[in-house]
């Protein structure tokens, strides 16, 4: 019984594995865009550490995570052999062992990895696009929040001069200088700061509520981002640029997945033989002997399973090339938009800022000197306190267009100087 055993264990040992080959990695050379303004390193920081600590990260991690043990679970073998034990006891004693074992003809476990490998290569980049996405939405969190509390700053300085000028005007009333359809006026565009006041207040309010639930762990203190942004310009070799995009990259490994999902259920078609080889005695006499078992695939071929990934394969091919055609057109919609802007932020910095605090000066002097009428000065001084707001949200804007194109062109991550590891 002993050498029957050994005899076994020698065959299954040479049948049990269908070794699988390892594909070679191909190289690529990264084009990326050129960035000549990097982030201030206190924001990198600050980004850097919530992104950390963000369950956002955690779920990424976690879904990349169970790509890389579904591969581990693709490189197993299929069949697990089967022992069998027999033993009768009557006038003739009998008893054996049986061993068997399923072989993959079809090679499904190559298949399998190979599935299993693409999926884990677009999950690689489904994690770089979550973590880049991440850093864009709180960085965008960032920008309107800090919009929303300069406009109600303000608001605030706006109430004030309104204030000002109402009291003012009540002053000038009683003394003969202001008709009283004037002072209603003054009063009348008191009343409207107040209103303006309050929304910008609540404004305020709730871009910072969203601010903390976006960020979940709010930093103490949060540093103001920058008013000068990378020059929004794309690498020469566009379309190498655009194929390794993360979200290029993540279309390609499926298209590549349903090519090999095919190859996998023509391999599943295959007629899967099982060998057992069985030992043992009858009465006095041993006894060896072998089974093929070849199960017959003819009521049902499992083409149709085949026709399927096929179909699912040129759906995800055009899916692809219609998706690259939509990432080309968003990218340059997105750098030219980015680039309007900031041509737009940087004449208004040049001019509009100085002008509309000059204005200000201006028009309180020539009113105060009653050289200009109360409904010209209200004019003025809405027309520079719009004309101021306007400004923050134009800045606003280019935060938004701008870290819209770092997300666009997979760049927000090194403008942030930030590498958030796939695990922990």
């Amino acid at each position: 019984m002993q050498k029957i055993l050994a005899f076994l264990a020698v065959v299954f040992i040479s049948l049990w594995v269908f070794p699988v080959a390892a594909r070679p990695a191909g190289t690529e050379t990264a084009v990326r865009v050129p960035l000549d303004q990097p982030a201030p390193p206190a924001l990198a920081a600050s980004i850097r550490s919530v992104i950390q600590r963000h369950p956002q990260l955690q779920a990424a991690r976690a879904t990349l995570a169970a790509s890389q043990a579904q591969l581990r679970a693709a490189d197993k073998a299929l069949y697990n052999p089967e022992l069998e034990f027999d033993a009768e006891r009557s006038d003739i004693n009998k008893g054996y062992i049986q061993l068997g074992q399923t072989l993959d003809l079809g090679n499904q476990r190559g298949a399998r990895t190979r599935v299993a490998e693409t999926r884990l290569a677009g999950a690689r980049a489904e994690y770089t696009l979550a973590v880049q996405g991440l850093a864009r939405d709180l960085l965008k969190a960032l920008a309107a929040e800090q919009t929303a509390r300069e406009r109600a700053r303000l608001a605030d300085r706006g109430l004030q001069l309104m204030q000002q000028f109402a009291a003012i005007a009540e002053q000038r009333h009683r003394a003969g200088d202001l008709s009283q359809v004037e002072l209603d006026l003054a009063r009348l565009a008191y009343n409207e700061a107040l209103m303006t006041h309050a929304q910008a207040l609540a404004e305020a309010a709730t871009a910072q509520q969203e601010l903390r639930a976006r960020f979940v762990h709010l930093p103490d203190r949060l540093p103001d981002l920058p008013e000068t942004l990378p020059k929004p310009e794309l690498p020469q070799d566009r379309e190498t640029f655009l194929r390794n995009l993360p979200i290029m990259r993540s279309l390609e490994a499926q298209v590549a997945a349903a090519r090999h999902t095919v190859s996998l259920r023509r391999a599943e078609r295959s007629w899967d033989p099982t060998i057992a080889i069985r030992g043992g005695r009858e009465a006095e006499q041993s006894l060896i002997g072998a089974t093929l078992t070849l199960p017959l695939n003819i009521r049902n071929t499992f083409q149709a399973e085949v026709d399927v990934a096929q179909q699912d394969l040129i759906a995800s091919e055009q899916a692809a090339q219609l998706a690259f055609r939509t990432r080309r057109a968003t990218v340059l919609a997105s750098t030219e938009r980015f680039r309007l802007l900031k041509q737009a932020w940087g004449n208004w910095s040049k001019g509009g800022r100085i002008s509309v605090n000059r204005q200000l000066q201006l028009i309180e002097r020539l009113w105060r000197a009653g050289d200009m009428s109360t409904a010209e000065y209200l004019i003025q001084l809405k027309q520079a306190l719009e004309t101021r707001s306007a400004g923050l949200e134009l800045r606003g804007q280019l935060w938004e267009s701008g870290f819209d194109w770092l997300y666009e062109t997979a760049s927000i991550d090194r403008w942030l100087n930030i590498t958030i590891s796939e695990q922990e």
